[in-house]
């Protein structure tokens, strides 16, 4: 089954296969009250969006964050599918404060290997909704999803830089204070996304925060930047600290992302939709193959 084909583990491809791609499917339909089948009396409604198993999450923000003034815990990448990352757990740039995309699953349409179409949730078929909630892509095709959505926070921003170390004992040190200062600072349902440690000396901050303004993010970087800044002979700021909190609202905003000069890249064949677009940072990965994932 393939549904963004994203996946790191190949689960979207297999030789000699018959492949049920999904991506016709793309309906998202919100709900302010959702109760699912066979649950009336025996769970409190929710604030949920049902979505169809061939969306991607770009055009599901847009749904739920942009129209909806919600926000629903998904995938950092905007044309990554929808069930692919739930079944498969799906821990994104805010599950420090939302919990994980399979946590947040109410209810899911599925049809089974002997052609049944079934609904799981916490009443009906529990034990498949149990196996659907991080379990893999292994029970059946899943034609559609509720998730439970979530009140949005005011502002959504990022953190950005680059340090360089001059030597390697100053890289030992780098490493030590952000490792320290990770936890001191970012280690809370504020923040998310990567701190990369690199060949030559180099750590890559791309951090996102949410429920925060600049100048609360800003103080919370003010520490490390300033102990950086203080040894120039050790450390060298290869790409200065860039911070900005904007409107959570838009976020995913296909208008508003195309309004900033090489953030995102639209789809340039014919006819494609407005909201096709994707991050530009992650052109690159179009045409990647991960021969090897591996946990430290």
């Amino acid at each position: 089954m393939k549904g963004g084909g994203h996946s790191y583990l190949g689960t979207s491809n297999a030789a000699d296969s018959l492949l049920i791609w999904t991506r016709p499917m793309k309906a998202v339909v919100l709900h302010d009250a959702f109760v699912g089948a066979g649950c009336a009396g025996r769970v409190e409604p929710q604030p949920a969006a049902s979505i169809e198993a061939g969306a991607i999450w770009g055009r599901v923000y847009n749904e739920v964050t942009t129209k909806g003034g919600r926000y629903v815990q998904g995938s950092g990448g905007m044309t990554v599918g929808v069930p692919g990352l739930v079944l498969g757990g799906g821990f994104g740039s805010w599950s420090k404060a939302y919990g994980t995309a399979a946590g947040s699953l109410l209810e899911a349409e599925i049809v089974t290997a002997d052609g049944d179409v079934k609904v799981a949730n916490a009443c009906s078929n529990p034990d498949l909704f149990w196996a659907l909630k991080g379990g893999g892509g292994t029970f059946g095709v899943v034609t559609r999803l509720t998730l439970r959505t979530h009140a949005l926070p005011e502002f959504f921003g990022g953190a950005f830089a680059v340090v360089k170390a001059t030597s390697d004992d100053a890289y030992r040190r780098l490493i030590l204070k952000i490792v320290e200062f990770y936890r001191e600072a970012l280690f809370n349902p504020h923040w998310g996304e990567q701190i990369v440690f690199a060949p030559g000396g180099v750590i890559a901050i791309s951090m996102v925060f949410q429920g925060l303004d600049q100048q609360q993010a800003e103080a919370a970087w003010r520490p490390f930047f300033d102990w950086a800044s203080a040894a120039p002979q050790d450390f060298v700021m290869a790409s200065p600290p860039k911070i900005f909190a904007g409107s959570a609202r838009h976020l995913w905003d296909p208008a508003a992302l195309g309004r900033i000069p090489g953030l995102v890249i639209a789809d340039d064949r014919p006819g494609a939709p407005a909201d096709n677009i994707f991050w530009a940072g992650n052109l690159g990965e179009a045409g990647e193959v991960l021969y090897a994932y591996q946990s430290a």
